[in-house]
C-alpha cells in the first residue's frame, strides 16, 4: 500500500502547475504562520526538492523570523545545522540542498519540525520517501515538540499502515486546512 501511495502522490504533484505549487505553497505558510507561534522558536526545516515538487518552504526562511535547523544525511541519519543563508547550501548526493558548514543543533532542544511527506492519513500516520531518517529524527525530540507536516493534498481516509518505529505528526496543514491529530 505505501508503495502505491508514494506512485500516487508523486503523480499528483507531478501534475500541479507551477503558478499552483507557489499558491499552494503560499497558504500554507500563511496557514501556519497564523495557527502556530513560530517566531523566534527553533524550527527544523527542509528545503524542497524541487524535481519531487514538494511544498515550497522557502516563505518560511525569507519571511519569518525563527532559528532554523536544515537536515543533513550523514551515517544514514539526519543532524541539523543552523541556516545562515544560501551561500551556505550545496546540492548532495541525495539531490537535496543541504549545509556546507553550521552549528550543529540537537534534536531534544526544537520547538517544531517542519516534516516532509508524500501522503498521510486521517490520525497522523505519514509516508515519506522511504528511507526512514525523519522516524528515526522525530524520536529524539522532546514531547514538547510539535511534529507538523506540509502537503498540497487532503488525507488518506484509510489508515496508512504503521510500524512500531513510525512516529505520527500532530498536524498537517494544506492549502485549505489545518487537520490536528
Amino acid at each position: 500500500m505505501k508503495d502505491e501511495l508514494r506512485k500516487k502522490y508523486k503523480s499528483l504533484r507531478k501534475d500541479l502547475s507551477e503558478d499552483q505549487k507557489r499558491d499552494f505553497s503560499k497558504q500554507i505558510f500563511e496557514s501556519c504562520i497564523s495557527k502556530f507561534n513560530l517566531e523566534n522558536k527553533n524550527i527544523s526545516i527542509f528545503i524542497p526538492i524541487e524535481k519531487f515538487n514538494e511544498v515550497d518552504t522557502w516563505n518560511f526562511l525569507h519571511e519569518l523570523k525563527a532559528q532554523y535547523f536544515l537536515p543533513i544525511v550523514q551515517n544514514k541519519e539526519l543532524k541539523h545545522v543552523q541556516y545562515e543563508n544560501k551561500a551556505q547550501l550545496k546540492l548532495s548526493d541525495w539531490g537535496i540542498l543541504e549545509p556546507t558548514h553550521g552549528v550543529e543543533f540537537m534534536p531534544s532542544k526544537f520547538d517544531y519540525v517542519i516534516v516532509p511527506l508524500l501522503a498521510y492519513d486521517t490520525i497522523g500516520n505519514r509516508i515519506g520517501y522511504g528511507a526512514g531518517f525523519y522516524d528515526s529524527f522525530l524520536k529524539d525530540c522532546q514531547t514538547h515538540c510539535k511534529f507538523i507536516g506540509v502537503s498540497f493534498f487532503e488525507p488518506e481516509t484509510i489508515l496508512i499502515e504503521t510500524y512500531p518505529s513510525d512516529i505520527p505528526l500532530d498536524y498537517c496543514v494544506t492549502p485549505s486546512e489545518i487537520h490536528h491529530f
